[in-house]
């Protein structure tokens, strides 16, 4: 066997150590590789990898660029130096190191994901689309991709966009709860509504005992005015979570709302008690308890001293007695 045939015999097994998360093994059978091969570029990709697994992110660094010197070809090196510049808020380099290896692999993948995750980062969201959509083109089954995308048109206001990105991922891999949380959420932006609700529909019957996707239906029967559906869905919610300080709050006030006077000082003193620094809370629940003790409030009368006093009532156009 050959120095070379040796090295990359050491190289497949540092690489199933890193698998398996045995970095102290990956590191000895990549440093066994180098040792029959000095100039393995790959063997200080992966050294990299084991000094970040590590947490050593100077030796990381020095890896991937020892790597890039030894094999300028290296897209990985590149690859991997730009997330390590990207972690430690270093833009402009990692931009540049993500496009010296796109340069050198035109068709990475991963390279133009981890562009368009950057520019998402700085709000360069024209730029994050170009990437994200490189990605969709190159690789169709990177879903990843396709939902950053729609959230990207979502902020840009392009809604229709946004839709087809999110129907796509929905349709490959319904269980992708927030793809369809977003789509519904898309749905709603334009007026959709009774879209919105199926889809919502259609998540929570594969997740029955999903309670933020509940609340979401809940909150869409809110803006839509169908309070009795909203009631029955926050109920639902905090039967789910009874921790969920919020759901009792609009529990509260959809019961206030329907005239169930008690059940929703009920709720709003379990949301306060839940959340007690929550001043909003507080105020719901001072407001409500001011409008029932109004509703609630006995007759009242004036005493022959003219102060009024409760407790006392007359007939409309009897006389007074002395």
């Amino acid at each position: 066997m050959s120095k070379y045939e040796t090295a990359i015999e050491y190289l497949d097994q540092g690489i199933r150590a890193i698998q398996e998360e045995n970095f102290d093994s990956a590191k000895a059978h990549f440093e066994a590789a180098l040792e029959a091969e000095p100039n393995l570029a790959s063997a200080y990709t992966n050294l990299g990898l084991v000094a970040m697994g590590q947490g050593d992110m100077e030796r990381a660094r020095q890896m991937f660029q020892t790597a890039a010197q030894k094999d300028p070809r290296d897209y990985s090196a590149y690859n991997n130096l730009a997330a390590l510049e990207q972690t430690t808020d270093r833009f402009k380099e990692a931009e540049q190191l993500y496009l010296r290896s796109i340069q050198v692999n035109p068709d990475g993948v991963e390279a133009y994901y981890n562009l368009g995750l950057l520019y998402t980062k700085q709000d360069k969201l024209v730029q994050a689309k170009t990437a994200f959509e490189k990605v969709t083109q190159l690789n169709p089954d990177h879903f990843d991709a396709f939902y950053m995308l729609g959230n990207v048109y979502a902020i840009l206001q392009d809604y229709y966009a946004a839709v087809a990105n999110f129907q796509y991922l929905v349709f490959h891999k319904p269980e992708i709860l927030e793809a369809r949380v977003a789509l519904a959420e898309m749905y709603r932006r334009q007026g959709k509504y009774p879209l919105a609700v199926n889809e919502l529909r259609g998540a929570i019957k594969d997740n029955s005992e999903d309670a933020d996707l509940i609340q979401h239906l809940g909150l869409i029967f809110m803006e839509t005015a169908n309070g009795e559906m909203a009631l029955g869905a926050f109920e639902r919610v905090v039967q789910l979570d009874p921790n969920r300080a919020e759901a009792f709050e609009i529990l509260a006030i959809l019961y206030d709302i329907a005239g169930y006077e008690k059940a929703a000082i009920e709720a709003c003193e379990q949301a306060m008690r839940l959340d007690p620094e929550n001043e909003r809370t507080r105020e719901v629940y001072n407001e409500m308890k001011a409008k029932y003790a109004a509703l609630n409030a006995e007759p009242v009368a004036a005493d022959q001293s003219g102060q009024v006093t409760e407790g006392q009532s007359f007939s409309a156009g009897s006389e007074p007695q002395a």
